[in-house]
């Protein structure tokens, strides 16, 4: 513990320090065994006010922690114009929240983006959420010996500790599940059918199928739709702009698996979607954070020994929920992954209070395996969160 002689937290003011700030995780967790190194340049991209449209509607302030002319933490501070309005909250989040295991200097760090917060009128600070929701979020709190799945956060196990001796509070937690290939048996299949059947004897015609890239356009205009209206009343959700979701999907169209991308339509509307990509971290945590072409022939290479996957995103609109969707959609992967070789999956993150979901999850034989939690400090002094 270095205490908090010689620490001083600066902001990111330069194309220098922000490369500072990039860096910083690769050098702190070099050696780690599950850390996997993300590429730089998504990094970068991210961090981007230019080039990332969640900066269209948000504020963001990067931070560094300095010990004489080391860097020994970063934290970016944000202020969420669009999850205020949706929520009608006063709240600030802290985010790429990284840092020497010093209780100081985490300290430090998250005082410096709760002055940023009290400074704009906020009335508390959430995170970590690099940058919302929509983004990876939350600090591992269960599962530390698990490798974590593609676009999932990964922490050690001080790391929840440095934040709560912060004087933060548990605000949610995020539940993911594990699920074998070996799951879906045949009583399960006969299940999804029989939900599938009770809907079309009340006269609706039901279709499961696989996302079409031949009209990538249209099925994105689906996926918008579905999306933000199957979480807009969820804790935390932030509803994704066009701009955002077109973002994704350019990043996501080299990498995606359309039999791994199930919609579900009732008379022909999007009633429900599912996202799974194959788990890419399989091979990111042997590039090194790069993409050059040394790196790029080596994820080519491992791409194809990728046996597990991670349904990211599971959606049902309010009118079909409780209707059985859920675990029509998670079966139809889970049998598509069969096919394409996949051994096992994870299913999340869920909310903990979003009892429907994980109980449709569990009901196809998942066990929970991992937890990431949201954190919150309340910055008025006549209440805590």
């Amino acid at each position: 513990m270095g205490g908090e002689a010689g620490l001083r937290v600066v902001a990111v003011r330069s194309r220098k320090a922000l490369k500072v700030f990039v860096e910083l995780p690769y050098r702190l967790h070099a050696g780690e065994g599950l850390w996997v190194p993300p590429p730089r340049r998504d990094v970068r991209k991210l961090l981007d006010r230019n080039r990332h449209p969640f900066h269209e509607h948000a504020e963001v302030e990067y931070f560094l922690a300095l010990r004489g002319r080391r860097c020994v933490g970063r934290i970016a501070a944000i202020e969420n114009h669009a999850h205020n309005q949706a929520h009608g909250e006063r709240v600030g989040f802290f985010g790429f929240l990284d840092a020497e295991q010093d209780e100081a200097v985490f300290a430090a760090l998250l005082r410096r983006a709760e002055r940023w917060a009290e400074a704009r009128g906020l009335e508390a600070l959430r995170g970590p959420c690099s940058f919302s929701t929509n983004e990876e979020c939350g600090a591992l709190v269960e599962g530390f010996l698990v490798p974590p799945a593609v676009m999932t956060p990964w922490n050690t196990e001080t790391y929840p500790r440095l934040i709560e001796s912060a004087g933060y509070q548990k605000a949610r937690d995020l539940i993911s599940w594990w699920v074998w290939r070996d799951t879906l048996n045949e009583r399960m299949l006969r299940v999804a059918g029989r939900l599938r059947e009770k809907l079309e004897r009340g006269g609706r015609r039901v279709t499961v199928r696989p996302l079409d890239m031949k009209s990538f356009a249209e099925e994105l205009s689906r996926v918008r739709k579905v999306y933000n209206s199957a979480w807009e009343k969820n804790w935390g959700f932030v509803p994704m702009t066009e701009a955002e979701i077109e973002h994704m999907a350019r990043e996501l169209r080299p990498v995606v698996v359309p039999e791994l991308v199930q919609f579900v339509e009732v008379d022909g509307v999007p009633a429900a979607f599912s996202l799974t990509l194959p788990d890419y971290n399989m091979a990111l945590r042997f590039m090194e954070g790069r993409m050059g072409p040394r790196q790029i022939a080596t994820f080519l290479l491992l791409r194809k020994h990728i046996h597990h996957c991670r349904m990211m995103a599971l959606g049902v609109v309010e009118e079909f929920r409780n209707r059985g969707l859920e675990a029509l959609l998670i079966s139809e992967t889970i049998r598509a992954g069969r096919r394409l070789g996949y051994s096992s999956a994870e299913l999340g993150w869920i909310l903990e209070d979003n009892a429907p979901m994980n109980r449709a999850i569990a009901s196809v034989g998942a066990v929970h395996h991992k937890t990431h939690r949201i954190y919150e400090k309340s910055l008025r002094t006549d209440r805590q969160p």
